[in-house]
């Protein structure tokens, strides 16, 4: 590799550092003119693969495969899978529930990057709908309405060196809140008025291998998007900001290596609509075989601690199979159960 070349690279990644840094610290300096808790479509901050889950969410270090494009897409740079495909269930609070799918895939032996897509379907279940009424109850049940929500993507990512990386993912997104009741018409029926929205997110992100034992730094940005309109107002989307560091602890012991693992994780996360958090996870390792994880965030309202566990076994032509399990701790709410299988070559 020539010097102009190297040049190159090394600005590349630098005017990505910046250009995250930059927007960092300009989403800081606007918080105090924001409410929190007032964004929409929150369905795209809600971690669905158990793997991450397990840890808190404090992976954006972590070095992996199509799972990460959910969280940091230049993470996916460094899978050593030519073909990687996930599905992941996620029984999330109040009856709701996720199911997502992503996939990659590295043509040409990876000499041109590693390209994915990812998507994902949730269903609210069926709720109530009424309108106010002058009786003893104060309204009148008008049967019931299922609201929904879909985002389908396309990433990729790219190692510039053997040290950094960046990616990127593209989503459209769309959520349906049904049709709400808003008058009554002259002949006594029912005015309705549907409530939904679509956008195109961007979520980017790089990624740095120190040179120090296994030490990862990363950053990355999730749901970056103009405001969606489902009325008359303007809403936000849970534009997130995340730093990260991982590493394998054991480089700093005699343990072997080919037996042991343990990454510890740590990520500093600021989401538009809620204070700044310190996400910390880790996974134990035994033989690159069976797997133990456990994080915890703060501060958090209602979420705690998380736990999961993982499985790896062999398959034929050099097929890897991969189930994960994460319970996580949501205080007066249900707790959280995700099962995500994983398939790679």
């Amino acid at each position: 590799m020539n010097m102009n070349m190297k040049i190159t690279r090394h600005l590349t990644l630098l005017s990505g550092l910046s250009l995250i840094i930059a927007l960092f610290c300009a989403d800081g300096a606007f918080a105090q003119q924001r409410k929190r808790a007032q964004t929409t479509m929150k369905f795209l901050s809600t971690s669905n693969y158990a793997n991450a889950s397990a840890m808190a969410n404090a992976v954006t270090a972590m070095e992996g495969g199509a799972w990460h494009q959910f969280y940091n897409p230049s993470a996916m740079a460094w899978s050593p899978q030519r073909v990687d495909l996930t599905g992941s269930v996620n029984e999330w609070i109040a009856g709701i529930n996720y199911s997502s799918v992503a996939a990659t895939i590295q043509p040409f032996e990876g000499r041109f990057g590693i390209v994915g897509f990812n998507m994902v379907n949730v269903e609210y279940g069926e709720l109530q709908r009424t309108i106010r009424a002058d009786n003893e109850s104060g309204y009148i049940d008008v049967g019931t309405f299922s609201p929904t929500a879909f985002s389908a993507g396309l990433s990729y990512a790219k190692s510039l060196s053997e040290q950094f990386s960046v990616g990127a993912n593209v989503k459209f997104v769309t959520q349906d809140l049904g049709a709400g009741i808003v008058g009554i018409g002259d002949d006594n029926g029912l005015i309705e008025q549907s409530y939904s929205a679509s956008a195109t997110v961007v979520d980017f992100g790089v990624f740095y291998r120190t040179g120090f034992e296994s030490l990862n730094f990363a950053m990355s940005v999730s749901n970056f998007s103009p405001d969606v309109r489902f009325d008359s107002q303007d809403h936000e989307l849970p534009l997130t900001f995340k730093m990260g560091l991982s590493m394998d602890v054991i480089d700093l012991t005699d343990l072997s290596k080919d037996r042991h693992s343990l990454l510890v994780n740590i990520d500093a996360n600021r989401p538009r609509d809620y204070n700044e958090q310190i996400q910390v996870g880790a996974q134990y390792g035994f033989n690159d075989l069976f797997f133990l994880r456990g994080g915890y965030v703060l501060p958090s309202d209602e979420e705690g601690y998380s736990v999961g566990f993982g499985v790896k076994g062999s398959l034929r032509n050099n097929q890897m199979l991969l189930v994960d399990y994460s319970y996580s701790d949501f205080g007066v709410f249900s707790n959280v159960n995700r099962l995500t299988f994983r398939i790679a070559i």
